[in-house]
């Protein structure tokens, strides 16, 4: 086993960042990322991996006695543990581990990766990521490592300032951290408990800064979060530690964002570029939502590379965008009308409270013998259930019975109209 922290690294492929699971507790989090790191980019295959109890425990600052609990309860998660893989109608579901063993008196875990994982964790080539897993250690949060490993892969696409963001749409997160309907049901709660605390712990590492979190709506509901990140401006390095090997991930030149998205999707740069020449950015930016789109709707059963191929080269996207523009201007048109009569509703509501408040105020600057008068006419003017719900009411409020909820509207139209015949 690799005892060196500082020289852990753990490398994932984007596609294993962002597929679904749920990890609950941050005990297995660190030792699935601590199993990762014991990898090396040169294994063609897995092998069983020894993790020490003393190590697990001196990696997290973990003390006492609760080290070998931990690490086993931990263990025994992972083993049951489903990660799910989903595109479109096709899906992959694998468990992390396929064994995990202890002999008691070794000290030692023996642990074994499911061999399904192999393509998302060996022989890494491309669309893969990878930070130092000190990086983490300190987080008490499963959800805060998940959601800096989802930024991390955004992170080539960064200004030159360092800038970047990530979007997620608000139900796409929940499903990739794994947050069932009856688990923080309200918005508030997933704010609180999942991205603010996220936020938290991972702007107190030196890797990335989370600089703002926005919570667009579409409606009433909030339908994304969007995460406002820095890059580290430098890393922060002991004295007599030697200068790390930095590992080239997502190519030397910086990329226009088109051109990175045409990369991640699978499309090789030398095409790419060659594409922009002869088609140009519009019909390329077209291609790219018509396709992602057509994915994110299950509509593409073979290779998606194909398929934006096709709509880049058949010009598909453009008519595509077009009825999109189209159907999101008659949106517009028709929420604009729904707001137009909701105001109006709102203010012939708000006219109607306003005048019964002043007819209130009138009734209540007449005198007792005025008031009670008039509540005798209204009396002998009721039959029927309206006079059933005005007895109910001078039982509950004997003094004015007028202000009891079920029958105010009714005393003070009939107010009104005796106001007028008076």
């Amino acid at each position: 086993m690799k005892t060196d922290e500082k020289a852990l690294v753990v490398r994932q492929a984007n596609q294993l960042i962002e597929a679904s699971y749920k990890i609950p507790s941050v005990g297995e989090g660190r030792l699935i990322r601590l199993l990762i790191a014991q990898i090396s980019p040169a294994d063609e295959d897995f092998k069983t991996y020894r993790i020490a109890v003393a190590d697990f425990a001196r990696f997290f600052g973990l003390t006492g006695g609760s080290s070998y609990d931990l690490i086993k309860k931990a263990a025994e998660g992972l083993v049951s543990r489903t990660i799910k893989f989903e595109r479109g109608k096709n899906w992959l579901y694998i468990n992390w581990l396929s064994s995990a063993e202890y002999r008691e008196g070794s000290g030692y875990v023996e642990i074994s990766f499911d061999g399904k994982l192999k393509p998302f964790l060996l022989q890494l080539q491309t669309h893969w990521k990878h930070y130092a897993l000190e990086n983490i250690i300190n987080f008490k949060s499963s959800y805060s490592i998940r959601i800096f490993e989802l930024l991390k892969v955004e992170e080539f696409k960064a200004d030159a300032r360092g800038y970047f963001k990530r979007s997620f749409e608000y139900d796409e997160l929940r499903n990739t951290l794994g947050i069932d309907k009856r688990e923080y049901p309200l918005f508030a709660d997933v704010r609180r408990y999942v991205v603010e605390s996220s936020v938290r712990e991972i702007n107190a590492n030196p890797d990335i800064k989370i600089t703002q979190v926005d919570y667009p709506k579409t409606g009433r509901k909030v339908s994304h979060i969007v995460f406002h990140c820095e890059k580290a401006k430098q890393l922060q390095l002991d004295i007599d530690e030697p200068l790390p090997i930095l590992e080239e991930v997502e190519g030397k030149q910086a990329h226009p964002e088109y051109i990175a998205e045409l990369i991640a999707i699978g499309i090789d740069q030398q095409t790419a570029y060659r594409w922009k020449r002869k088609y140009g950015v519009a019909r390329l930016r077209e291609a790219i939502a018509y396709t992602k789109a057509m994915q994110k709707a299950g509509k593409i059963r073979d290779s998606i590379t194909g398929f934006l191929a096709r709509a880049v080269t058949d010009n598909i996207g453009a008519s595509w965008v077009k009825e999109q523009k189209k159907q999101e201007e008659e949106k517009a048109k028709r929420d604009a009308v729904e707001k137009s009569k909701q105001d109006a509703e709102n203010k012939k509501i708000e006219a109607e409270r306003a005048e019964r408040n002043g007819q209130q105020s009138r009734f209540n600057a007449l005198s007792s013998a005025e008031q009670e008068r008039i509540r005798t006419a209204y009396e002998e003017s009721l039959k029927g259930f309206p006079l059933s719900a005005w007895n109910r009411a001078k039982k509950n409020n004997e003094q004015n019975p007028e202000s009891v909820p079920s029958v105010r509207v009714s005393f003070l139209s009939f107010f009104e109209k005796f106001e007028r015949g008076a």
